[in-house]
């Protein structure tokens, strides 16, 4: 696993929400960055790299979703010691309107806050899905409470990740990045897509088809019953802030402040296909391409450029793979670790890096370092969950399910457009090979005390603008701050500008003017 927490974070969201064009990537091995004299370290998101991003227009529905939760003793939660926070675990059902089907764990941990002038209880989501906001608060607990002081900062594992009640489907990971050219026979990809379903339902078992985000909301309802709290705060990155739209309008009176970072547009579904995160990524990737060739240029210069590097990779890969350390590098994990280091301006020098050794050395251990973040794989060999969590819940939101060849035409159509990730991008497998939603992603208007503060950065590669104000409308109660930012999220991440703005809105409810802007200062290539 990374060792900081940009990186870790990318990895854990091998995520989305939102599900990309490849995924996410393990955030950033970034230098720490100074907000005033709170020091505070750059984070990011991730999404797996055989699944699209959600991206079907959801249907318009009428039918209420039932909101309704197992009651659970309020302040009923037992703390223990662990390191330097306190963890529990909270029992709930597996499916929420029947809960004779038995219940599952939901991990959890806290940062307490320091004594006087409490606040309440911030809940917080790092995206993915897969992400652990176990892991998140572990590592970030300290620095929101630095930055935010007065709340119990409480991670939750949603389930399937991490220490809750977990989904497997299939172990090794190695060597299945794949890429498909224009017109390659995509049989291969479908017989794998397959053959993952059916691990994914062999080893889940009922809880691959129950770990959608409707469920999620009411799960982290039931934590703040069993924390015995009337209202919650809610700060989500990416695919987080699909869960705290749901929350807000299955409980909008339990709401007391909500931040989606990274929003994700609750009509993108798999099953469309859609190429705005695939053209989130080429716009990340020219903007990269731009910034190193600026005065005085990055060291790819001497390789011609930017452009230069990434077509002569791409090309030594399309004949072969290179070694990289024990193992080798493909052309699909090359496509990947760029992807990875397009999600913080904080890794652009990791990426040149990586590009210096493939043109130097003929070697490809940076990019398959980039790649392995990006597929949530650790130093041992073995991977974590994160890729089974992203592909079943985005599944399990997705209330189509097209053939494998109508997806694959879609996917190529919009693959076309596509100058560096197209093959990457037309690899992309679908929710064919799994069973219908039984609990299809549910979004709407909600009527709030306080509105969700939404916040998006211009050159976000993986939850593009156009996600942004998608998401501030559906919730309806919603104001939209942005910021001309690189990298995918703001708060305390890959923006100075938005940071004063959101710590009023969390510690004081300073609810800022729909539209608010603010500029970053420059980023350095390295």
């Amino acid at each position: 696993m990374c060792e900081n927490w940009g990186m870790r974070r990318e990895a854990f969201l091998a995520a989305t929400l939102a599900v990309v064009l490849f995924g996410a990537g393990c955030g950033s091995d970034v230098p720490e960055q100074v907000l005033g004299n709170v020091e505070y370290i750059s984070t990011t998101s991730t999404v797996p790299p055989t699944t699209a991003v959600p991206t079907t227009a959801v249907p318009t529905t009428t039918t209420a979703v039932p909101t309704t939760t197992t009651e659970v003793p309020a302040g009923g939660l037992k703390w223990r010691p662990c390191e330097d926070l306190e963890c529990s675990s909270i029992e709930v059902p597996m499916v929420h309107d029947d809960p004779s089907q038995g219940t599952i764990r939901i991990a959890l941990n806290r940062y307490s806050a320091r004594p006087g002038g409490r606040i309440g209880v911030l809940l917080v989501n790092p995206g993915g899905p897969g992400g652990s906001g176990v892991d998140l608060v572990a590592d970030m607990g300290w620095i929101l409470d630095q930055v935010v002081p007065g709340f119990d900062v409480i991670g939750f594992d949603p389930r399937g990740v991490g220490g809750s009640t977990p989904v497997a489907c299939v172990e090794d990971l190695d060597d299945l990045v794949f890429v498909l050219e224009d017109n390659e026979d995509p049989a291969q990809l479908f017989e794998l897509e397959d053959a993952f379903a059916v691990a994914c339902l062999e080893n889940s078992g009922d809880l691959a088809l129950h770990v959608g985000t409707n469920s999620v909301a009411r799960d982290m309802d039931l934590i703040r019953e069993a924390l015995g709290e009337e209202q919650i705060s809610f700060l989500g990155y990416s695919y987080g802030s699909r869960i705290g739209a749901v929350y807000a309008a299955m409980f909008p009176d339990r709401v007391r402040a909500m931040v989606l970072d990274g929003p994700v547009d609750p009509a993108e579904q798999i099953s469309s296909a859609s190429p705005i995160q695939g053209r989130g990524f080429e716009d990340a990737w020219d903007n990269f391409s731009a910034t190193c060739s600026d005065d005085p240029p990055c060291s790819l210069e001497v390789h011609g450029g930017a452009e230069s590097a990434f077509a002569t990779v791409d090309a030594l890969l399309a004949e072969g793979d290179i070694p990289a350390g024990d193992r080798i590098l493909t052309r699909g994990e090359f496509q990947l670790g760029v992807a990875m280091a397009l999600y913080s301006p904080y890794t652009w020098g990791d990426l040149i890096q990586a590009f210096e050794e493939a043109l130097d050395e003929g070697t490809g251990g940076g990019f398959q370092s980039l790649a392995d973040m990006m597929m949530g794989r650790r130093d041992d060999g073995t991977y974590d969950n994160s890729q089974a969590v992203n592909f079943l819940v985005n599944c399990a939101d997705d209330p189509l399910r097209p053939s494998q060849e109508a997806f694959s035409e879609l996917v190529d159509a919009a693959a076309d457009t596509f100058e560096h990730f197209g093959p990457s991008f037309r690899a992309m497998t679908g929710c064919g090979s799994l069973p219908e939603s039984v609990d299809p992603l549910h979004v709407e208007p909600a009527d709030l005390a306080v509105p969700v503060l939404v916040i998006a950065l211009e050159g976000d590669p993986a939850t593009p603008m156009a996600w942004a104000r998608a998401l501030a409308d559906s919730i309806g109660d919603a104001v939209l701050i942005t910021s001309d930012g690189e990298g995918h999220t703001a708060f305390l991440s890959n923006s100075w500008c938005v940071t004063d703005v959101v710590i009023a809105y969390l510690a004081d409810l300073v609810v800022p003017e729909d539209g608010w802007s603010c500029v970053e200062q420059e980023y350095l290539s390295g």
